[in-house]
């Protein structure tokens, strides 16, 4: 077989060896992309998958503090004194990481409250644990953000008020 190889490649004239020359480069060239692409597609998709795992094991996380946390009265504080809604709020808020970048208190028991940017799951769930603690969403607005991110204005008030 090699033999045959030797005379076929003998038998060619210089400018035929030049272009089967080119012609095994650009076939390499090819196979290499046909093998590359493929890997560097599948470790793309690894990455995603991870980040969204490590996303959803903060948010689940996060869920099981809320759920850990005992259902005290909103105006029992550790020291006593009684807690704002506001100051409530942003407390929850940070503890989840999510930062309020309006917090106006409403009244003794309203408050208005938005949220510039913030994963959107992660601020359901903020908003439905909030609900489970008392408070009821008199008015609510959701807009989607460029980044895949969404913002939020939002007025709040304590059950029962």
């Amino acid at each position: 077989m090699m033999e045959a190889m030797k005379n076929w490649w003998a038998g060619l004239s210089n400018r035929e060896r030049w272009l089967m020359g080119v012609a095994g480069v650009l076939a390499l060239g090819v196979l290499l992309w046909a093998v590359a692409r493929p890997t560097y597609a599948a470790f793309v998709d690894l990455q995603a998958g991870h980040r969204a795992a490590v996303e959803r094991e903060g948010r689940v996380a996060a869920k099981l503090r809320l759920l850990a946390q005992p259902t005290a009265p909103l105006s029992a504080s550790p020291g006593g004194a009684a807690l704002a809604i506001d100051q409530y709020l942003a407390q929850s808020a940070g503890e989840i990481g999510l930062t309020l970048d309006r917090n106006e208190g409403r009244g003794e028991r309203g408050v208005a409250i938005a949220i510039a940017r913030a994963k959107a799951p992660v601020l359901i769930d903020w908003l439905a644990g909030l609900e489970s603690q008392g408070f009821i969403i008199d008015q609510l607005n959701i807009t989607p953000g460029a980044d895949g991110t969404v913002g939020l204005t939002a007025e709040l008030r304590k059950a029962g008020q």
